[in-house]
């Protein structure tokens, strides 16, 4: 299929069309309007939404903030317990 696009290409510029009218000729065809939109439709439902929505949001955004939760507790001295914490080197706490 690749072959075909650059020999027809090939023959529309040995056919003496410009390279505007080549570009126009591309654009408003209802072929590649119809293939663009199911490309973008399949990028944006498939790729984007499946690793922003799932990945992102549901897997490594979670795994980050525990991660940093804890580093930042550890650095200031913080337990956390079920129902209260407890602030290590804090006189006037607890």
């Amino acid at each position: 299929m690749g072959m075909n696009l650059i020999t027809l290409a090939a023959e529309a510029h040995e056919a003496g069309m410009s390279f505007w009218d080549e570009l126009w000729a591309i654009t408003l065809d209802p072929a590649h309007i119809a293939s663009e939109l199911i490309w973008q439709i399949i990028f944006d439902g498939l790729f984007v939404a499946f690793f922003y929505g799932v990945v992102y949001k549901r897997w490594l955004l979670p795994r980050l903030r525990r991660e940093i939760h804890h580093e930042i507790d550890t650095e200031h001295g913080i337990e956390h317990h079920d129902d209260h914490i407890h602030i290590k080197g804090a006189r006037d706490h607890d």
